[in-house]
């Protein structure tokens, strides 16, 4: 949220919210604050050049995965949903109408919603795409509402979320979406410094962005102006993402785990059908429905089937990308013979993402519905826009024939801020490491530079 300069461009002009151009500093204080200015200053025109590609990426399949749900109801909605009627259909009707759209095969599942308003879905599963299905059908009436295929373009958004979080490069990927993170919650700590107002009577360019005058200073005041009132989500979404890498997750979970505890099942995270075993729904399946929903009644149930013999799996949670609030999820068993439920866990007792009911609600924005999905989306969308502005604002104040690259300020960095930046260091071990590089790599450049300049003899 700072202007940009070049080589032969004091970056203290930014102090003066005029826009005409530095203010010389007369005294020794004056002259510390505009050299802290310009150490600051020249981190965050660093971080910006260096988040940019995969910043712009990320924000923008994070703005469209937002809406997800909403979207997708939209666009299936003749499928998803139906006019709720008296009576519903038995499932093993539904089961026998399913099985007939897929010319007899076994389904792997069964979701059913707590909204009377949706419709019933069988999962169909398989080796290739093309068995892979979700069959829809109208629980009053039985009727065949359509399928959807995965290898359709309605896939579209598990494409996104792949970009999203590994951009489509595994695990260097994530590391890079990680790495990227760390260095956008420093680009805000720095860009709301340089925001600060000098001048406790300043309106302009600092509270309200100035229309008329040249693009530069308009561009800085976009930039500075909206980086401020949406600070709050966008810190809150990019903090929240780091829950979802590999190296800062695995760090908090060393940090929060009970170590008193004893070793748990398997992590209530998403499970694979891996099973070379066939398939089959339990004779009385819609006793096990009934026993899930009365454990749940408010809850979607997602049901798994398995072989002959093995437990029925479920899940019981609220709608994930349509909620409000809290996202809470259960898991569980049921045998196929007695109904008894066994291995019952929520996702508060998981050990691994136990925060994940709180931290996925403000990662999305679904706290409060479409409201804050709004205000997520606008943060999604500035937060792509402020690196693009400010290479802007770089490229046009550049002087002519010169990279306009930041100088090294000769001000020594101040104490307090050699402990802040130790600290987020520590706190985001990614960026910290690549900290490291870049001040070796600096140290390394200026060691050849005096050694070229050194004379010889």
């Amino acid at each position: 949220m700072a202007t940009t300069a070049g080589t032969d461009i004091d970056p203290a002009g930014a102090l003066d919210r005029s826009g005409t151009g530095p203010t010389p500093a007369s005294s020794s204080p004056a002259r510390l604050t505009e050299g802290l200015y310009r150490v600051v200053w020249r981190w965050h025109f660093y971080a910006g050049l260096l988040v940019t590609p995969v910043l712009l990426i990320v924000t923008i399949t994070g703005a469209a995965y937002i809406f997800r749900g909403e979207i997708e109801d939209a666009i299936h909605s003749r499928l998803r949903f139906v006019a709720p009627g008296g009576s519903r259909v038995g499932l093993s009707v539904l089961l026998d109408q399913a099985m007939s759209v897929r010319q007899g095969k076994i389904p792997a599942g069964l979701e059913l919603s707590a909204d009377s308003r949706r419709s019933v879905a069988f999962r169909f599963a398989g080796a290739s795409p093309q068995d892979q299905a979700m069959v829809y059908l109208n629980p009053y009436n039985g009727d065949i509402l359509g399928t959807v295929e995965k290898d359709t373009p309605g896939d579209v958004f598990q494409t996104i979320l792949l970009i999203h979080r590994s951009l489509f490069l595994g695990t260097p990927g994530r590391i890079l979406n990680e790495l990227t993170s760390c260095w956008t919650i420093l680009l805000m700590v720095t860009g709301f410094y340089l925001w600060w107002p000098r001048k406790s009577e300043t309106v302009k360019g600092v509270w309200w962005p100035r229309w008329k005058g040249k693009l530069y200073v308009l561009l800085r005041d976009l930039h500075t102006v909206f980086g401020l009132y949406l600070l709050a989500p966008m810190f809150v979404i990019v903090f929240t993402g780091l829950f979802y890498t590999i190296v800062w997750s695995w760090g908090f979970h060393q940090v929060t785990r009970d170590r008193s505890r004893k070793p748990e099942p398997p992590s209530i995270g998403p499970t694979r059908e891996a099973s070379n075993a066939p398939v089959v729904v339990p004779r009385d399946f819609d006793r096990l429905v009934a026993v899930a929903h009365d454990r749940y009644p408010d809850r979607n149930l997602s049901f798994t089937f398995a072989a002959e013999g093995k437990p029925v799996s479920v899940m019981a949670n609220n709608d994930w990308n349509n909620s409000h609030g809290e996202y809470v999820m259960a898991r569980f068993q049921l045998d196929p013979e007695t109904a008894e439920i066994s291995g019952h866990r929520t996702l508060a007792q998981d050990e691994h993402y136990w925060w994940h009911g709180w931290v996925y609600p403000l990662h999305v924005g679904s706290l409060y519905g479409p409201l804050t999905k709004s205000i997520w989306m606008l943060a999604c969308l500035v937060l792509c826009a402020l690196p693009v502005t400010g290479l802007w604002m770089w490229w046009d104040r550049r002087p002519k024939g010169r990279a306009g690259f930041p100088r090294n300020p000769e001000t020594p960095l101040p104490r307090g801020w050699i402990a802040l930046i130790t600290a987020l260091a520590v706190l985001l071990p990614v960026a910290g490491a690549s900290i490291v590089l870049i001040l070796a790599g600096e140290w390394a450049y200026r060691a050849g530079r005096s050694r070229l300049a050194r004379p010889a003899g």
